[in-house]
């Protein structure tokens, strides 16, 4: 839209020279004479004017004749003659319009109410420019103001009276600080400029365009920056699901979020860092159920409670072991079944043995010895064919007896030790001791054991020292008189010696000197006299105050005696006077006239002359001068045509005019010649022009422009890399507007999360962490994540766990045995079994079997009696 508008212009520009032309041909084809010597191509090519009117001329145009013609852009409006059109009418130039504004050849409002523009344009000040949300939106050589491209040259930006465009936009004019009325409002190259956050510029104390500093909202990612508050807040994405990994039961797991971070980088731009954030998250499976439920099998046959003990009823028990959740782990759940069954009770015990009282202890080989034998008769009860019968056995076991401590040898002793263990340092009674030996049975043997015997001994401490002296404190110094330099002071000492068992104590006075020196030299000893005062003398004839002195004794000590010290006194403020008004240091003086001076200019032949007359008298103590110009009338003579006042002068050249953007322009200055002339300087002022250019390095066209980073380059596996751009910076060189390409290096790192490195990698399953009497653990692994974080790769680690079982044929619990059946009923002499039930607990599949089998072993039935022969 805008390049049409432009070739609209263009295009009108081209019709209005054309019309121009056409009219001044036509209307002075015959009238050379109606030409300047500076207007367009040489017309007047027919017969010389006759003075009459061409019967074929066409009127002279008009502002009211109803027709649009001479240089006028609407029917009587526009063009340099002519009012100005209203909304609505041709123009060629916004000058043309009442409104100031020109759109597409129509005079429009500055509202653009009357203006319609693309959809993907808006309207500014009645013209259409590509529409924008910010500054992102626009080229380097425009700006998003008000939602459109406002280009930044001010080409297409038309102002209105009272305004100057800056930067494509109208502001008030200025011409300083003080010419701008707005609060806030700075005057930049002629414009009021107030700085706002959403004029699309970089201006007040942002760090870029529209953002950044203290009133603009924080910088996107890639954008310029000062300080970390210059960048966009912290945003975090949702909280992940719960994961709770493979265990069924777990009830703690962790969820992830990720939090995106903006930060002043080194190359001062708002970067962008990620952190994934991890947080603990919960359920209930409690009583869920976490594995298969596994029947296990039938035992054997066992007894079912009271029915007696030689009863063929019995029952079996098998274990059903389910799997269920509960606190967070998968717990073993055991139930058990019971069934009816046939039990073989022949030879089992159906009652308690009784026993007879046992025989004395004998059979003992020595004094010492402890193991012996004796015997008793046995009455066992046992099964036969449903019914408890009764059978006597003898049973023999060894006995012991206590002979610990009895004496087996006589006793020994050790000579007695030094006398020791006295009360004290004065202490007199001790103790000494011996070692004495006895023979004595421990363990079945005779062995020795050992005492120690104490007894009372004594030894004579009188005179030896029991305790610290003790120092009383010093008393005060002593001395002979008040100027004395030594003295003396006491103290008492208290002795301590051993006298009769106890520590008895002795005092002594103790006299110092050296504690009792001291510096009297100084210290008054007698009265002070004082002597007459002297006359008051004065520094100069002016003083308003002096001085006056006195001569004082002191009585004093010295060197341990009383001595006389005299010194002199000072007094000042009995000696004061006035002396203001007093003639001082040589009165009146004058200097000579000076010489004549003083000409209003060069011309002027009636000058002045002077000379200082100077008054001293006493002021504030002081002698002070007062000097006086005397002035006086005299006269020269100046020749005629002679320079005067400045001479020759220039002003300072005007400021540069540059138009915006360029790098070069002119500047103009005033020179004044002055001379004599009928006895007064008369000046004479020339117009000089030159040209001039903007300092080199200065920003020009549309300054420095970016173009965007490229892609950032990373090396696989790597979490960092680099990425470039072109930076054009447009600065003028001797009045031209140079531009020189810059590539710009920054560092850009892969996306925090990215895997990098190796990867994810596992460590080997741990052996497997079976509990005591247990069929099922847990084993553990360490799994490494390798991901980018802030352009490096971090390592994490984390721990893996799952179940397991113990080896097939692993204990489980503890193995129980049953009773021992009675023994089979056999003749006498004959061997018979016995047995009973065995159940052992192993692992098997994950899972605690029970397995039950039959251990057998003989015994008698009916043994014979002692010494009784077998048939």
């Amino acid at each position: 839209m805008v390049q049409w508008i432009r070739g609209q212009r263009s295009l009108q520009k081209t019709w209005w020279i054309a019309a121009i032309f056409t009219f001044v041909l036509a209307c002075n084809i015959d009238d050379g004479g109606a030409l300047r010597s500076d207007d367009v191509g040489d017309l007047d090519v027919g017969q010389p004017d006759s003075g009459q009117p061409d019967a074929d001329a066409q009127p002279a145009s008009s502002c009211d004749d109803g027709e649009q013609n001479g240089q006028e852009s609407g029917v009587d409006c526009g063009g340099p003659a002519c009012a100005t059109c209203e909304l609505g009418e041709s123009c060629g130039t916004s000058s043309d319009c009442a409104s100031g504004f020109c759109t597409a050849g129509v005079c429009v409002d500055e509202s653009c109410a009357d203006v319609a523009c693309a959809a993907d344009e808006t309207c500014y000040r009645s013209v259409c420019y590509l529409a924008c949300e910010d500054s992102d939106g626009c080229d380097p050589s425009s700006r998003c103001y008000q939602g459109s491209c406002v280009p930044l040259d001010c080409s297409t930006t038309e102002c209105s009276e009272g305004e100057t465009c800056y930067r494509g936009v109208c502001y008030g004019a200025c011409s300083g600080d003080e010419g701008c009325s707005e609060e806030g409002a700075e005057c930049v190259e002629g414009s009021c400029v107030v700085s706002t956050c959403d004029d699309g510029l970089q201006n007040g104390d942002e760090t870029d365009i529209d953002c950044g500093g203290s009133e603009c909202e924080a910088c996107a990612p890639g954008k310029m920056c000062e300080l970390g508050e210059d960048c966009q807040e912290p945003l975090a994405t949702p909280w992940s699901d719960c994961d709770f990994g493979e265990g069924t039961c777990a009830e703690v797991g962790t969820q992830t979020r990720t939090v995106t971070t903006s930060s002043c980088g080194d190359a001062m731009t708002c970067e962008v860092s990620e952190e994934v954030q991890t947080q603990e998250c919960t359920r209930q499976t409690d009583d869920q159920t976490c594995g298969e439920t596994v029947t296990g099998e039938w035992g054997a046959c066992q007894g079912a409670g009271e029915q007696g003990v030689c009863t063929t009823e019995g029952q079996r028990r098998r274990v059903i072991t389910s799997y269920v959740c509960a606190d967070g782990g998968c717990e073993v759940v055991e139930e058990e079944e019971f069934e009816a069954c046939v039990l073989d009770t022949n030879a089992q015990a159906c009652g308690a043995p009784e026993a007879g009282a046992w025989s004395a202890c004998g059979g003992f080989d020595s004094v010492c010895d402890q193991d012996g034998t004796r015997s008793r008769t046995v009455t066992y009860f046992e099964c036969d064919g449903g019914d408890c019968n009764e059978r006597v056995d003898t049973e023999t076991e060894t006995c012991l007896r206590a002979t610990t401590g009895a004496s087996c040898g006589e006793e020994t002793y050790s000579p007695w030790s030094a006398c020791e263990g006295f009360s004290g340092v004065c202490g007199q009674t001790g103790t000494q001791s011996r070692t004495v030996t006895y023979r004595e049975c421990a363990g079945g043997v005779c062995s020795t054991r050992t005492a120690t015997e104490s007894q009372t001994c004594t030894r004579s401490t009188n005179g030896t020292q029991c305790q610290a002296d003790a120092t009383g404190n010093w008393s005060s110094c002593t001395y002979a008189n008040s100027c004395s330099d030594s003295g003396s002071r006491t103290r008492t000492v208290t002795e301590y010696a051993c006298q009769g068992g106890s520590c008895a104590q002795t005092s002594r006075t103790e006299t110092d000197t050296a504690g009792c020196a001291r510096h009297t030299n100084g210290i008054s000893c007698g009265g002070v006299t004082n002597g007459s005062w002297s006359n008051c003398g004065y520094a100069s004839q002016c003083s308003t105050s002096g001085s006056r002195t006195r001569t004082v004794t002191y009585q004093e000590c010295a060197s341990g005696s009383c001595s006389t010290r005299s010194v002199v006194e000072t007094d000042t403020a009995s000696c004061t006077r006035s002396t203001a008004g007093n003639s001082c240091e040589g009165g009146v003086t004058e200097t000579p006239w000076t010489t004549c001076s003083g000409f209003a200019d060069v011309c002027d032949t009636t000058g002045t002359r002077s000379r200082q007359v100077t008054t001293r008298t006493c002021s504030g103590g002081t002698c002070q001068s007062n000097t006086l110009t005397e002035n006086g009338s005299c006269t020269r003579t100046v020749a005629p045509g002679t320079t005067c006042g400045a001479g020759t002068t220039w002003d300072s050249w005007s400021s540069c005019n540059i138009a915006s953007g360029q790098c070069s322009g002119t500047q103009t200055r005033t020179r004044t010649d002055r001379t004599c002339s009928g006895g007064n300087c008369q000046s004479t002022n020339t117009t000089e022009t030159q040209s001039c250019n903007r300092s080199n390095g200065t920003t020009c066209g549309s300054g420095i422009t970016h173009s965007n980073w490229s892609s950032c380059s990373i090396a696989s596996g790597q979490c960092s890399g680099t990425q470039t751009r072109t930076r054009t910076e447009r600065t003028c060189s001797n009045g031209t507007c140079t531009s020189a390409n810059f590539t710009e290096t920054q560092s850009c790192n892969q996306s925090n999360g990215t895997t990098c490195g190796s990867g994810t990698t596992w460590n080997n399953w741990s052996s497997c962490n079976v509990a005591s009497n247990q069929c099922t653990g847990t084993r553990t692994r360490t799994r490494t994540e390798r991901t980018c974080s802030s352009g490096t790769c971090a390592s994490n680690n984390f721990t893996e766990s799952q179940n397991c079982n113990a080896s097939n044929g692993t204990t489980c619990g503890a193995t129980t045995y049953g009773n021992w059946s009675s023994c089979s009923i056999v003749p006498i002499c004959e061997f018979s079994i016995k047995s009973r039930s065995v159940t052992r607990r192993t692992c098997s599949g994950g899972s605690c079997q029970t397995n039950t089998s039959t251990e057998w072993e003989d015994c008698y039935y009916n043994a014979p009696n002692p010494g009784q022969d077998c048939p």
